[in-house]
């Protein structure tokens, strides 16, 4: 077994890149820093740190297990704290969470420039997964919640759902496609050949399920994973993609692009917070849950 006291010294080295700093943080000597390193090279055969000019530089393997480490710890915090109230503008603690594009491109920004004030101590690390291993991962308590798209995946009744933001879909075009009209029809769907963002990792899109309905298709020429590269994409290339209206108008104050409307009857994009029934009642996560339900999106 691992002494988790060994363990908890790795992401401190790897913050301060000098083992004097790092024992002094740590408040032990230098010497036991440099004695516990030696006793984790030894038991997990690696060199865990390497000297550089840039200081001491973790291994690929160290690197791999910094945000293990610092997610147990942060729990286990919580854990012996018990039931305390959780202090945003003074406790310090790292949220897991597994979350799509929308969430990243739209929230990220609000809610960093938010917490810089309101909770500096407070970081925020998002991981875009499928949407299976951000479940499993939320079940087993290693990512804290999972933010996702509504009427798009099976959500097991164990999981809490709160609503987050309701958006609409538009399509967005190069400034140079002046042919095409402001509200487009089901005839430039299913000819007009477009890029593609799933929705979720399956691949299940609104859009798609919406023309399939009605027993139309869309030509899709490429696919992307990520709503910026999406719009360079578009740009380059003339083609259309579907896209929420809040994301469509950013991108549109960054590149050369226009909006159009979809046809009536065009799906909404619902995004949703997902909650296990076994860790939420934390206050620390009361406090994020309820920081993402109210936090200002343009627009919102």
């Amino acid at each position: 077994m691992i002494d988790l006291n060994l363990l908890r010294l790795v992401p401190i080295l790897a913050k301060e890149k000098n083992v004097t700093r790092a024992a002094r943080k740590a408040n032990i000597t230098q010497s036991a820093f440099s004695h516990a390193l030696s006793r984790l090279r030894e038991q997990l055969n690696d060199e865990m740190f390497v000297r550089t000019r840039n200081g001491m530089e973790p291994t690929p393997y160290a690197a791999s297990m910094i945000p293990v480490i610092e997610n147990a710890l942060s729990k286990l915090d919580s854990a012996t704290r018990g039931k305390g109230q959780f202090d945003p503008a003074q406790d310090p603690h790292t949220f897991y969470i597994g979350a799509v594009d929308y969430f990243e491109f739209m929230y990220m920004p609000a809610l960093t420039a938010k917490f810089k004030t309101l909770a500096p101590n407070v970081r925020l690390s998002v991981d875009i997964l499928s949407e299976t291993i951000k479940f499993e991962r939320v079940e087993r308590g290693q990512l804290d919640a999972f933010i996702g798209v509504d009427n798009l995946q099976y959500i097991p009744q164990y999981f809490n759902k709160h609503p987050l933001i309701s958006d609409h879909y538009v399509a967005i075009a190069s400034v140079e496609r002046r042919d095409l009209p402001e509200q487009l029809t089901l005839g430039h769907l299913v000819t007009e050949a477009q890029i593609h963002l799933p929705a979720v990792s399956s691949g299940a899109d609104h859009i798609d399920s919406w023309l399939l309905s009605q027993h139309l298709y869309r030509p899709l020429t490429t696919v992307v994973q990520s709503y910026a590269v999406g719009g360079r994409v578009a740009v380059a290339s003339g083609y259309l993609m579907c896209v929420p209206y809040r994301i469509a108008k950013e991108l549109a104050m960054m590149m050369p692009l226009r909006i159009m409307q979809l046809p009536p009857g065009a799906p909404s994009y619902d995004l949703i917070l997902l909650t296990h029934r076994l860790f939420d009642y934390q206050s620390a996560l009361q406090w994020l849950i309820n920081e993402l339900k109210t936090a200002q999106i343009d627009g919102q």
